[in-house]
């Protein structure tokens, strides 16, 4: 027994080790290669197994269980990333007349996968366009879907609604008159814009935004999806069917934080060039430990960390508690009244998020 509890602390002071890096990655030097990437990702099940450790320690050897209490207790440089104690008051947009409510939402492409004669869809649908409609003034919206169909001719609806302003990508529609990928609608005039790709859906769009006196500039993006489909893995009822969906899994995230880790230099350059207040939202596909959270965090204030409250989890499906839809924006030249997720709101796989901001005056 003696020998299996040495050899068993051994393989946990190992595992602390590994625990110190992966604290330091997150905390002082991200690096962009995909080991890295999956290091700051195993952040939560570090934490629960530290959390295991404690009690089975203690029981073990009592002082022994003060060096997983320890790592826990450490781990605390975190918690503004994690949860957020922060609950705003609720501010309206009404309060504050030359505020401004932007929305960022991954439709899932209006339901557009649910099959037509399911019950309830085109009402669902309906549904889903008015809520958004009515949520802010600036709607970035990844995985947007339109189509000359009476049913959806989705961008004219928001026109009607007052977004008379609006932005895709370049390459609008394909040859079936269809179009899906980011878009961005606004009450506002857009003086000046930019679109660019990384890859299929995936890419970014800035929109310079004139809201009364001041220019604003919004980029709204979608950074690479790893498209995992976690149910099928869950579902595997044989080793070797574990292990073929396993691998895909592995290496879809692993392109993945390779992927990324090229697109916030794109992102970087956009927004560092600005002449105005930045606000950056959408889908990152990240989680708040990883690389391109942490190199947005280094210039902006996140918005759920200021404002939010909770865990502010994001993702309606497997694996369900992660947070990757985020809203950034220059703390210096805007003010963050409020900033809520609408957890209750379940048209897509993604949760919306939406804030009010204000630009900041010299005397602020």
């Amino acid at each position: 027994m003696v020998g299996i509890e040495k050899f068993l602390w051994f393989l946990y002071k190992c595992f602390a080790f590994y625990t110190l890096l992966v604290y330091a990655l997150i905390l002082w030097i991200p690096l962009d290669g995909w080991v890295a990437g999956f290091m700051m990702m195993s952040f939560p099940v570090v934490i629960i197994i530290h959390a295991i450790s404690v009690p089975v320690w203690y029981v073990i050897k009592k002082q022994k269980a003060l060096l997983p209490l320890g790592l826990i207790l450490l781990s605390g440089l975190f918690l503004d990333r994690t949860f957020a104690f922060k609950s705003s008051r609720g501010t309206s947009k009404q309060e504050v007349s030359d505020s401004f409510k932007v929305l960022s939402f991954n439709t899932q492409v209006f339901m557009r996968n649910v099959k037509e004669q399911e019950p309830g869809r085109k009402e669902q649908v309906r549904e889903m366009k008015n809520w958004i409609a009515g949520q802010g003034d600036v709607l970035c919206m990844p995985e947007f879907y339109d189509e000359g169909k009476a049913m959806s001719k989705t961008a004219d609806f928001f026109k009607k609604q007052g977004f008379t302003h609006s932005l895709r990508y370049g390459h609008s529609q394909n040859r079936w008159g269809q179009y899906i990928g980011l878009a961005v609608f606004s009450k506002y005039p857009i003086i000046n814009s930019r679109d660019t790709i990384f890859e299929a859906q995936n890419g970014m769009i800035q929109a310079d935004i004139k809201i009364g006196t001041d220019t604003v500039r919004i980029i709204a993006l979608h950074l690479y999806s790893m498209t995992l489909d976690l149910g099928k893995l869950a579902d595997q009822k044989k080793v070797d069917g574990v292990v073929k969906e396993g691998k895909v899994t592995f290496s879809r995230m692993k392109f993945g934080f390779r992927k990324r880790s090229q697109e916030i230099k794109a992102l970087q350059n956009w927004a560092g060039d600005s002449p105005y207040p930045v606000i950056v939202c959408g889908d990152f596909n990240e989680i708040p430990y990883g690389y391109v959270y942490g190199k947005m965090r280094e210039s902006y204030a996140n918005a759920f960390e200021e404002k939010g409250s909770g865990f502010g989890f994001t993702f309606n499906n497997l694996p369900y508690f992660i947070r990757i839809d985020h809203q950034f924006y220059d703390s210096d030249r805007l003010q963050l009244l409020d900033f809520k997720t609408h957890s209750d709101i379940k048209y897509s796989d993604h949760y919306p998020i939406s804030a009010i901001y204000q630009v900041r005056r010299a005397q602020d």
